[in-house]
């Protein structure tokens, strides 16, 4: 019975040592990763052109990322491609969102439906500066683009010029000319 205890006593110090170890390993990751963000002996971080980062050790953004950019506009293109119209227009910019309301841009999809379920491809998404990045995108052989611009600290979703002007002239415009053009389905 006493060789047993023993040997039970020796498991449950083997986990802690591990557990210590584990403990210690994460301890100087941290510590390293915090030396590797950037800093130099100047107080700045040099980053790559485009991106954006912390210069300071807080973890938290010191403005616009571009790889949460590139995310609304996926999200973005995702949402056409389901057929999530009203979430769409919510990510919109206030210049899209001024062209035409929610309740115009559910009918306008609704009325002159594109075709759902194939995937929206981002074909390019450049940065153009700090809180714009055009983006350029196609499905099947239709291509179009628009922007995403950084307002009110998030990112938005702005159609390009045409489609706004477009936009601008009301619902049953656009479904006349979509129509005309064969892109209902």
């Amino acid at each position: 019975m006493g060789a047993a205890r023993l040997r039970l006593r020796g498991r449950a110090a083997g986990w802690w040592l591990l557990l210590a170890v584990v403990v210690a390993v994460v301890a100087v990751n941290g510590v390293l990763a915090g030396w590797s963000r950037g800093s130099t002996s100047h107080g700045s971080g040099s980053r790559a052109s485009g991106s954006q980062g912390s210069g300071s050790h807080s973890g938290k953004p010191s403005g616009p990322s571009m790889v949460q950019a590139r995310s609304v506009a996926t999200e973005e293109l995702g949402l056409w491609s389901g057929g999530g119209w009203a979430q769409a227009w919510a990510l919109w910019s206030a210049a899209g969102q001024a062209a035409l309301s929610e309740a115009d841009y559910v009918q306008l999809n609704t009325q002159c439906r594109p075709a759902l379920g194939e995937p929206y491809v981002i074909d390019a998404a450049t940065n153009v500066d700090a809180t714009n990045v055009s983006v350029t995108w196609h499905q099947g052989s239709m291509t179009g683009g628009g922007a995403v611009v950084f307002e009110g600290g998030k990112w938005k979703y702005q159609p390009d010029a045409q489609t706004l002007a477009a936009y601008r002239g009301g619902v049953a415009q656009v479904v006349a000319e979509r129509k005309a053009a064969g892109e209902c389905h």
